[in-house]
């Protein structure tokens, strides 16, 4: 069923469980695609510094970093204990891996105790696959996953503002979906750059 068959509710209801009482009494839709429609956001804190929180809870930690090209990438090493790093690119000290479509190729390093996957979901076509294998090849380590905000997005001037190598947006409930469904929970979360709801991105610790 469409969206647009969603009344717009008015502005002073409180709960999400009002707003699927109004849309179903309504008659537009039924109340189990009611449930599926209005979620609640968790009232999250916010870093101001994506960058900075990441490369502080890597210090003195044995870190795999997936998609390790960059200058967070190269502080994160700095500081961790020792560093492990997949990337798609052929580079120097890290293994050569397309996570996107064999995953499954990924090494296996014993001694992990953190992974991140810092702005990398957004541009896998097959994020489930990914998440799948690297749950199955490090179980129970935990992992910070950040991912660009859906609330964030921006139109100015009949121009959208996305990056190109993007193929998706998450939203908090969007990625918690994603993320059940492939046996992660999230233990705390955060936004990132801007105010809560509206923010750049997420920042997901799971496990």
């Amino acid at each position: 069923m469409s969206t647009n068959a969603i009344s717009s509710p008015p502005a002073r209801v409180a709960t999400v469980a009002e707003l699927r009482d109004l849309i179903t009494a309504h008659g537009n839709v039924s109340p189990e695609y009611a449930t599926k429609m209005f979620h609640p956001v968790p009232d999250l804190p916010t870093v101001k510094d994506r960058a900075g929180y990441l490369v502080a809870k890597a210090t003195g930690r044995i870190v795999l970093d997936v998609g390790c090209v960059g200058q967070i990438s190269a502080n994160i090493k700095a500081v961790a204990k020792a560093y492990y790093g997949i990337d798609k690119a052929n580079g120097n000290g890290w293994a050569t891996v397309d996570v996107d479509h064999a995953p499954h190729e990924m090494p296996v390093y014993p001694d992990v105790d953190l992974i991140i996957a810092s702005e990398l979901l957004e541009h896998l076509a097959n994020p489930g696959y990914f998440l799948a294998m690297l749950r199955d090849k490090y179980p129970g380590i935990p992992v910070y996953i950040t991912v660009p905000c859906a609330c964030g997005y921006q139109v100015r001037n009949d121009c959208e503002v996305v990056n190109k190598d993007h193929v998706a947006w998450y939203s908090y409930t969007t990625l918690n979906t994603l993320l059940t469904r492939y046996g992660y929970a999230i233990q705390e979360a955060r936004w990132y750059n801007g105010q809560p709801h509206k923010a750049e991105g997420l920042i997901a610790l799971v496990k």
